[in-house]
């Protein structure tokens, strides 16, 4: 699976998106794992143990191989669409459904996928999920609208919603008798 990309795919075989199953060289060739068995993604990951087909991988920025000294697709640290979705929020919680929806339609219109007829607070995580699924805001969005403590596929729900907040490093408290270990550590 994944999508082809042109300077990219048939220079190296490699795809964008979520890679799932067989892996193939620019020449459509079976790759192959360090141990010669195929190289196919699964969808299946364990907390240890794992071999090298297990888990999808992600190309979100595939790599510039015409310009490998000097690549011109940067590692993004902000991208545009987050202000988007986060004006969209803030027109959301401030009541102007209508308004935030505009500014989300606009987005997807870019992404050719069909307009939402409504938009709501979860509607919303759920479209910061699907656009920003590799830039490591997940977290943070989970927690600003208060999910991040709840029970979902594999994780219970807090009991005390300590996870919030991280814990100090040993190496901090011993160094600085003024701070306390965050509750729940």
């Amino acid at each position: 699976m994944g999508s082809e990309i042109n300077g990219v795919t048939d220079v190296s075989g490699l795809r964008a998106g979520f890679l799932i199953g067989q892996q193939r060289d620019k020449d459509g060739n079976n790759l192959l794992d360090r141990s010669g068995s195929p190289l196919s993604f699964t969808k299946n990951v364990l907390l240890a143990g794992n071999g090298e087909n297990e888990g999808i991988r992600v190309i979100k920025y595939p790599p510039d191989y015409s310009n490998v000294d000097n690549p011109e697709n940067d590692y993004i640290i902000l991208r545009l669409a987050d202000i988007h979705l986060l004006k969209a929020e803030a027109l959301l919680r401030k009541g102007d459904g209508g308004g935030a929806l505009i500014v989300v339609n606009e987005l997807r219109n870019k992404r050719g996928a069909s307009e939402l007829n409504s938009i709501h607070l979860k509607g919303l995580l759920d479209e910061r999920g699907r656009e920003l699924y590799w830039e490591g805001w997940r977290r943070n969005d989970l927690i600003r609208f208060g999910e991040y403590t709840k029970a979902w596929e594999m994780k219970n729900a807090s009991i005390d919603g300590h996870e919030v907040l991280f814990p100090i490093p040993q190496l901090a408290l011993d160094s600085n008798p003024n701070l306390k270990q965050n509750d729940g550590y």
